[in-house]
């Protein structure tokens, strides 16, 4: 097939599949082993022993195919070449395995496995450089105009303010934050961030630590605190349940009486109403409504009336109003006087 030839949406898994079949027997089972073509990917050692070879010459049969593959590719299928050169600018310039754009998957075709079909292309075109996975990378993809160091440069400036701010941020604010990030596009700060190992982009979009709670939860504990700290305001046990699941962080079951006994064992969040939960850290506290009303009065230097009573009440409990008055009319420590309430101890 020549540069001339008009390559479809979708055609790209038939033709590397018959560029496969023109390498020899060792060489055609040793890519589609290493590249899972009809499904798992194989060891390079798993290979060799049912080729009985050994791993070091199964790792050379790879590089001498993958060139071969390379030569034919970059050859005859410029125009395919450069569509997914396109499809990288798209995406930042840096795809990571596990993110492959579904724009790139439709484009190579729709074979059950056109993810591993993917992999091998990429590693064949000229213009992509493999990204090895590091305790600072994940494995992935990138344009080699890219270079890895600065790459590591940016993820490294990134890592270096929120050690210092300790908050997530949105892409946004953070390309202006960070001065030095302002000369990069966001689609490429966000390839960089999700190339990253130590950096995460929660489902909410903020940015922050891969080991921050608030932007990477990993147990149910943390689950409710992502979808507290997200919503910004308290919520029912049942509707917390329900956000989890239809956040699908993974996909372990979500169960109501679970959520429940975390928010009760968990000193972060406090019980502000029936079934009603808040994080502590926005000013509620623990206690009935009677031991609220006392911690305020007694705080005061001067009667309070009632209205004074209930907007203080309602920034740390969520309970109706005569709920309030009641505990104010009938707890004979709180006592009326001619501009409003005291409390005196019995």
């Amino acid at each position: 097939m020549t540069a001339k030839t008009k390559i479809s949406k979708g055609d790209l898994v038939g033709i590397i599949s018959q560029m496969v079949l023109t390498l020899n027997e060792k060489e055609r089972r040793t890519v589609s082993g290493r590249f899972g073509l009809t499904g798992t990917k194989e060891t390079l050692s798993a290979i060799g022993r049912q080729l009985k070879l050994s791993r070091e010459r199964i790792r050379q049969i790879e590089k001498n195919s993958l060139k071969k593959l390379s030569s034919i590719f970059n050859r005859d299928h410029k125009e395919s070449i450069a569509e997914i050169v396109r499809i990288f600018e798209k995406s930042g310039k840096i795809i990571a395995n596990e993110n492959l754009p579904e724009e790139l998957l439709e484009y190579v075709g729709e074979q059950k496995f056109v993810k591993n079909y993917s992999r091998l292309i990429l590693s064949i075109i000229g213009q992509v450089e493999r990204i090895d996975q590091t305790i600072d990378l994940k494995d992935g993809w990138k344009l080699s105009s890219i270079s890895r160091e600065k790459i590591i440069l940016i993820i490294d400036k990134i890592i270096a303010y929120f050690k210092k701010e300790e908050l997530p941020q949105n892409i946004a604010t953070l390309g202006k934050e960070v001065v030095s990030l302002s000369a990069y596009d966001l689609e490429f700060l966000i390839a960089c961030i999700l190339i990253s190992n130590k950096l995460v982009q929660a489902k909410n979009g903020l940015i922050g630590l891969k080991s921050w709670p608030t932007v990477n939860p990993r147990n149910i504990r943390d689950k409710i605190y992502y979808v507290l700290k997200t919503s910004g305001k308290p919520l029912h046990f049942i509707e917390i349940t329900s956000e989890i699941s239809a956040l699908k962080f993974d996909n372990k079951q979500v169960v109501r009486a679970t959520v429940h006994n975390e928010l009760i064992a968990d000193q972060r969040f406090v019980l502000i109403g029936r079934g009603i939960y808040a994080l502590r850290e926005w000013g509620y506290s623990d206690g009935t409504v009677c031991e609220v009303i006392k911690n305020i009065l007694t705080n005061s230097k001067s009667p309070m009336s009632i209205g004074e009573i209930i907007a203080l009440v309602n920034k740390s409990r969520k309970v109706k109003r005569n709920t309030i008055v009641i505990n104010l009319q009938t707890k004979k420590e709180f006592k009326k006087v001619d501009r409003g309430y005291i409390y005196e101890s019995l």
